[in-house]
């Protein structure tokens, strides 16, 4: 394992850089609801882009597609771009893209258009978390990393509601057009923020860094583990009314009380992932395969699935910013950026991959198989993660204080 990034820190005092982490999760707020807002707004779309519901549901496939691709390889070309440059003419292309979704007059300008947001998302995502950690103290990188990670949280039972019913009643381009402009008001906004750059790559070249091996080796476990929870949430709603039989109220409040676990999953993950940097994400994953055989009780009783429901939350909102934490401290110093394209590029790939493999359980077996499937491919991947955190001898610790 390699060294912790010690980065540029500009604050070492004991407190956060709040006004700073703040923005940046609000940017990173914005950004996820755009991402999200279209599986909401899919009816709207196909009918007034005059296409089937299946061909407008290609916008999210096409999405997190060229995410998955473009994310690694846009990450290696603005690598010597200053970050305090970059991140807001991202955000201010990413308002543009955004404004051509909103004023697109045809489904391929609106594929196109979201084309080239996904593109932008997929660098500053990969910018994002490592542009933190040059903000703080090693030892405090996972609590200034769950602040941020707490927009996107947010987004997914605030933002995406809102996107929703503004664009029930208003209309989806309305909808977007209110977070192209929120997106260029974080552009504006973060210019005027000192964001630091990571120092340089140093040592063995990446192909021989063993610290790309064991990014490369965390990341694709952490892939099954998403992979995982997608072939899950990508069928909730059948899993929910078919297999657990609930109505579409109690559908929608079940997936309330996950949102809600998942934003205080994020608020926790910090901690978690500053006291124990090495065993986090194999103990995470790990109860995520619990989680997810728990799932099979649902049909139970509604407090049941309550208690059932909020595990599941609570764990997808600690497993983002401890996977993207855990990458930041196992990669060199200097490529903090590529381990963090990596994180996304695997974020996307398990959401395909989770998706396919769950559709082809609903088409050749049941609802009620779903979670036994997650749970087999998420405990194959916990157990990779547990033997990859192992300390490295008994009762080690850090000079930070997290055991390791």
């Amino acid at each position: 394992m390699t060294t912790q990034p010690t980065g540029t820190h500009v604050d070492r005092a004991p407190g956060l850089p709040w006004r700073t982490l703040l923005l940046l999760s609000g940017a990173a707020f914005a950004t996820v609801t755009t991402e999200l807002l279209p599986a909401s707004l899919l009816l709207q779309l196909s009918a007034d882009l005059d296409v089937a519901q299946s061909t407008a549901g290609r916008l999210v496939g096409a999405w997190a597609l060229t995410v998955a691709v473009a994310s690694i390889p846009l990450t290696r070309l603005a690598a010597r771009i200053p970050r305090r440059r970059l991140v807001p003419v991202l955000l201010l292309l990413f308002a543009l893209a955004t404004t051509g979704t909103a004023l697109a007059p045809s489904y391929g300008w609106t594929l196109l258009s979201r084309i080239i947001g996904a593109a932008t998302h997929g660098l500053f995502w990969s910018l994002l978390v490592p542009i933190v950690a040059t903000l703080v103290p090693p030892a405090r990188v996972g609590r200034a990393v769950s602040v941020v990670l707490a927009g996107p949280a947010l987004a997914s039972i605030v933002g995406i509601p809102l996107g929703a019913a503004a664009g029930a009643v208003l209309g989806w381009r309305v909808s977007f057009a209110t977070l192209a402009a929120l997106l260029a008001l974080a552009a504006l906004v973060l210019r005027t923020l000192p964001l630091p750059d990571p120092p340089r790559p140093v040592g063995a070249r990446a192909g021989r860094d063993p610290g790309v091996r064991a990014v490369l080796r965390v990341a694709v476990a952490a892939g099954l583990v998403l992979t995982g929870h997608f072939l899950l949430y990508t069928y909730i709603a059948p899993l929910l009314e078919l297999f657990g039989g609930y109505d579409s109220v109690t559908a929608a409040t079940l997936l309330f009380v996950f949102g809600a676990a998942g934003v205080a999953g994020t608020a926790g993950a910090g901690l978690l992932s500053d006291r124990y940097p090495r065993q986090a994400l194999g103990w995470v994953s790990t109860a995520f395969a619990a989680s997810a055989a728990s799932l099979l009780v649902l049909d139970r009783q509604l407090v049941v699935a309550v208690v059932v429901i909020a595990g599941w939350g609570l764990l997808i909102g600690l497993l983002p910013p401890v996977l993207q934490t855990h990458l930041l401290r196992i990669a060199a110093p200097g490529r903090e950026a590529a381990s963090g394209a990596i994180g996304i590029t695997v974020l996307n790939l398990g959401i395909g991959a989770g998706a396919t493999l769950g559709g082809l359980v609903i088409d050749h077996r049941q609802p009620g198989d779903l979670p036994l499937v997650a749970a087999a491919v998420i405990a194959v991947a916990a157990t990779a993660l547990m033997i990859e955190g192992r300390p490295a001898r008994p009762a080690a610790t850090d000079a930070d204080g997290g055991r390791r």
